[in-house]
């Protein structure tokens, strides 16, 4: 008698199965076993001491004036070899230690100094040490920001209106150290700030024309200043020569030193006439009667006429 033995498929697949999953298990055991453990990128153990000796000497994040004085006292110590020492400002070398001698490799200590920048915003420093092959130690996990904050006031978008006979509402006047325009209205209780006017002389081809309060103008005859502070603001338009760039070059109270009082030793006056958006007539130098050099850019115009709805949009920089 032939006796026939029959296997349970679904059995026999679920043995197979079984198999094949401890064996993963274990290759995956294996494999962790084997894994190199990747260190941080700061996991060398430098440590950088930074030491405040004196007023100047940076211990943490601190705001200057523009082209302060900073300086760095610090010891940067390492358990491998250090072979440079580097100072970074946004993330970009600007002094660079050389370590020869065998007893400074692993300690090293220094002072540098440096002048801020002269334009405002935000700048980093830190040391850091490298190996013989330019590779990232660690900086001891210090980072200092210094915050340089502006030393001139800039007051952007400005409209000024001609004045008008009527109402005596329309902003014809502007302090340049508040940064407000002002109407013959408003600007009675406050012509101590006022620093100059605005108005269209209708006369010849003078045009749009910024003039101090200490110039009386005939044409302004229907307003009574007489109650008034004069302030006695020089202005010139500064010459296409000059070259200047508005935005990008007038960035301090240097700057304005450089290009506005430098070019105002001559040639200032209590009035500028047919002042436009062209080159030679668009940025007007002035002093204050306080002293302070700065500024008036012309970005537009509207119209050529005395008409109240004459209008002229201005940026001024000035000198804190």
């Amino acid at each position: 008698m032939v006796h026939l033995i029959l296997y349970n498929n679904s059995t026999n697949k679920d043995i197979y199965m079984k198999k094949y999953l401890i064996l993963l298990a274990g290759l995956a055991i294996l494999i962790a076993g084997c894994e190199k453990k990747v260190e941080p990128i700061d996991a060398y153990g430098v440590t950088v001491e930074y030491k405040g000796t004196g007023a100047k000497f940076l211990t943490g994040d601190v705001t200057l004036n523009p082209n302060d004085s900073i300086y760095l006292d610090f010891t940067i110590a390492s358990p491998e070899d250090m072979a440079y020492v580097e100072i970074q400002r946004n993330g970009v070398k600007v002094d660079t230690f050389r370590l020869n001698n065998a007893a400074n490799k692993k300690v090293f200590s220094a002072i540098k100094g440096y002048k801020v920048d002269s334009s405002a915003g935000d700048y980093t420093y830190r040391v850091l040490a490298r190996d013989d092959r330019a590779t990232f130690l660690g900086d001891g996990g210090k980072v200092f920001k210094v915050t340089v904050t502006p030393d001139f006031y800039f007051w952007s978008y400005r409209i000024m209106k001609v004045p008008d006979t009527t109402n005596k509402t329309n902003p014809a006047f502007y302090s340049v150290m508040d940064g407000k325009t002002y109407s013959y209205t408003t600007g009675a209780s406050n012509s101590a700030s006022i620093d100059f006017g605005y108005y269209f002389d209708i006369t010849g081809t003078n045009r749009h024309c910024l003039y101090a309060l200490n110039s009386a103008q005939p044409q302004l005859s229907f307003y009574d200043f007489s109650s008034w502070t004069k302030n006695a603001t020089l202005l010139k338009k500064m010459p296409t020569s000059l070259n200047i760039n508005y935005v990008t070059m007038l960035r301090s109270s240097g700057a304005i030193n450089t290009l506005i009082k430098n070019n105002m030793t001559s040639g200032t006056s209590s009035k500028v006439t047919d002042v436009s958006t062209s080159a030679g007539s668009n940025i007007i130098g002035f002093k204050t009667a306080a002293g302070k050099y700065g500024a008036i850019l012309i970005r537009y115009t509207n119209q050529n006429s005395a008409d109240q709805l004459t209008a002229i949009e201005i940026d001024v920089k000035v000198q804190k």
